[in-house]
């Protein structure tokens, strides 16, 4: 049987000394056909507790352990029944209360854990918004600079991934963007950019990091304006419109003008990619749009093949 001490205090835990630790990524577990996108909690635990000495392994072996934690980001792939052994861990699971302590937190995370050749982090966290189909402001709260990008920045990659979900209205905006700058990394922004916070200065530096694409998102035509004030200020300043990439929810509360949003992307010529809404359980929002399917999609096949097939033309 697994032998995981749960009797141990919070502070036991954490300075473990000596022991077999097991990390599990539920993401990974449910989605086996897919490979995961690294967890960077779970890297953080595992640079921590290397550090102190103990044995740290992914998602298998379990037997003969003697701790256990598990993190899940996507609700559906919560398991139904949560093992009381195991310290849990994640949004996906809901517990938006538990943290990593600031030790471990700010600790280079550890890349050979998912065999990794770039550096990832977050430079801010919180949002400045509260959407209504994002849980970022309940798990993060407001928007607050978090660490300088060096903090996680490994020298032997020249790639970084920002996991930031609004860095332009940050204090730290500014600082982060002349550091990449500085350092030529191929930086992706992995969660796109608010174009509503675009202006001269921010573009003025943005355009200055190397990048394949800039992503932002376009979810509600409230902001349309906003919308074609940035792309008018980046393409008039000679950027090409393949270098733009544009999110676009697609269903939700209510019918939307998902449609409408991605024809006039595309009338700038930007790549738009569709992204189908969840709810809590992974269940997609039936819609069946009528669209003109001379948009330019952009992204995974597989996300293309079930938006064609949600929007009726498969």
């Amino acid at each position: 049987p697994i032998r995981n001490e749960v009797n141990m205090t919070f502070e036991e835990i954490i300075e473990a000394k000596g022991r077999k630790i097991a990390l599990i990524d539920l993401d990974m577990a449910y989605s086996p056909q897919r490979k995961a996108f690294p967890n960077l909690a779970l890297m953080k635990l595992s640079a921590w507790y290397k550090k102190q000495g103990n044995d740290v392994s992914l998602n298998f072996p379990l037997k003969g352990t003697d701790l256990i934690f598990a993190s899940c980001v996507f609700t559906w792939h919560k398991p139904k029944e949560l093992a009381p052994i195991i310290q849990y861990g994640g949004s996906g699971l809901g517990n938006y209360d538990i943290v990593l302590p600031p030790e471990i937190e700010h600790i280079m995370p550890d890349y050979t854990l998912y065999d990794m050749n770039w550096s990832m982090g977050y430079c801010t966290r919180g949002c400045i918004r509260n959407c209504w189909f994002c849980k970022v402001r309940l798990k993060e709260d407001y928007l607050q600079a978090w660490a300088h990008p060096s903090e996680f920045y490994d020298a032997h990659f020249d790639k970084m991934i920002l996991l930031d979900n609004n860095i332009l209205p940050a204090e730290n905006c500014l600082d982060v963007f002349k550091w990449l700058i500085e350092k030529r990394l191929l930086t992706d922004f992995n969660q796109g950019l608010d174009i509503r916070y675009l202006n001269d200065e921010r573009w003025y530096y943005l355009k200055q990091i190397r990048v394949k694409n800039y992503r932002f998102a376009f979810d509600d035509m409230s902001y349309e304006k906003a919308v074609r004030q940035g792309l008018d200020l980046m393409l008039g300043s000679g950027i090409s419109p393949s270098k733009l990439s544009f999110y676009v929810l697609v269903g939700g509360k209510e019918e939307d003008q998902a449609i409408e949003r991605m024809k006039l992307l595309q009338s700038y010529g930007v790549d738009v990619y569709p992204m189908i809404y969840k709810d809590d359980t992974g269940k997609e929002l039936k819609v069946n749009y009528n669209f003109d399917e001379t948009i330019k999609f952009h992204g995974a096949r597989g996300n293309l093949r079930k938006f064609l097939r949600i929007a009726g033309r498969i």
